[in-house]
């Protein structure tokens, strides 16, 4: 049933071509997802989320397939967990209820939360309505979360992923500006939220190559050439054969990673969520770029879906790490146990 309410939401509200990112209604598929309860999943009550990492899964990888641009990572995900595992329940409940929006900073190449104050640039990611955004200070035995406001200091940029609003800071964030947020984080609620964070945005990209591959097989039987239909070519078969493997081997590493955000203790959790990452990131350019050229000429042009998925894939892949950074830091795991 979750699956089937959160695919009908990303039907709905998700674009059929490049044109409507201009035009869908936000508010309304933002309203859809609160009404609905799928931004509360990881608000507690009584100590447990309300959801599990599955259940976020399911939501994420939905919301992908069908591109929809909300902050559904950013604020349902990231910046809830961070804001419960803090205790500051009250304020992850507003955003549970849809009436505002805050996300996260990250670094200034996006591979990890941002830690204030720093010496360089950082940007809001998937802050779509949000009039502020969460990261990090250093606190003696561990880290504050704090709040930035990103109404002055911050300006729109341009980047690869047309469905989700990226902000830059014009500058250093000072120590002055952060609000603290609840209670200090351990090592071990920092891995925790990492687990879910990864995992969850690995979802969201199994959702785009899943889509990507199902739109190119649709096409394949439809589209002719030299009086057949394409999908009787047996290269057009092995490209839309291999891009299906390696989005289904990434489901399968989601899917384990999504269990143990809730099941396993911190560090195993991150350890799954990072495999799953890394798998995800290692693929996804290529799934997506492939089926562009199934799609063949058409699927080169801006007018077309295509690229919406490869655009949104390739910046999934960079957020919070792309393979290179999680497979140096399984093998850190691996071989120092750290």
């Amino acid at each position: 049933m979750l699956k089937e309410v959160a695919a009908q939401i990303a039907g709905s509200a998700g674009p059929a071509n490049p044109g409507d990112l201009r035009t869908l209604d936000r508010a309304a598929a933002w309203r859809s997802l609160a009404q609905s309860g799928l931004l509360a999943l990881r608000t507690r009550d009584g100590g447990s989320p309300a959801g599990s990492g599955v259940e976020v899964a399911v939501v994420a990888e939905a919301l992908g397939a069908g591109l929809v641009p909300v902050p559904y990572l950013g604020s349902a995900v990231l910046a809830t967990e961070l804001l419960a595992l803090a205790g500051a329940h009250d304020e992850a409940e507003v955003l549970a209820e849809g009436g505002s929006r805050t996300g996260v900073l990250l670094d200034g190449d996006l591979s990890a939360l941002a830690v204030l104050p720093g010496d360089e640039t950082v940007y809001g990611w998937d802050v779509d309505g949000a009039d502020g955004a969460l990261a990090l200070t250093g606190v003696r035995g561990g880290y504050q979360v704090v709040r930035v406001s990103l109404e002055t200091g911050f300006v729109p940029v341009p980047g690869a992923d047309l469905t989700r609003t990226l902000l830059r800071s014009d500058g250093p964030v000072g120590a002055a500006s952060p609000t603290p947020v609840g209670s200090p984080l351990s090592a071990e609620d920092l891995w925790r939220w990492e687990a879910l964070a990864l995992t969850a945005i690995a979802a969201d990209t199994v959702g785009v190559m899943r889509a990507a591959v199902a739109r190119a097989v649709a096409y394949s039987k439809e589209r002719v050439q030299y009086g057949v239909l394409i999908g009787s070519f047996q290269a057009v078969q092995h490209m839309c054969a291999e891009a299906y493997v390696q989005a289904e081997a990434s489901a399968s590493a989601v899917n384990y990673a999504a269990w143990a955000v809730d099941e396993l203790e911190p560090a195993e959790a991150l350890l799954a969520a990072r495999t799953a990452k890394a798998q995800c990131a290692s693929v996804a350019r290529e799934v997506t770029e492939t089926v562009m050229q199934v799609f063949g000429g058409i699927g080169q042009t801006y007018e077309h879906i295509a690229h919406v998925h490869t655009r949104r894939a390739l910046t999934d892949r960079q957020v919070l790490g792309d393979e290179g950074v999680q497979l140096l830091r399984i093998a850190d795991v691996r071989l120092t146990g750290e």
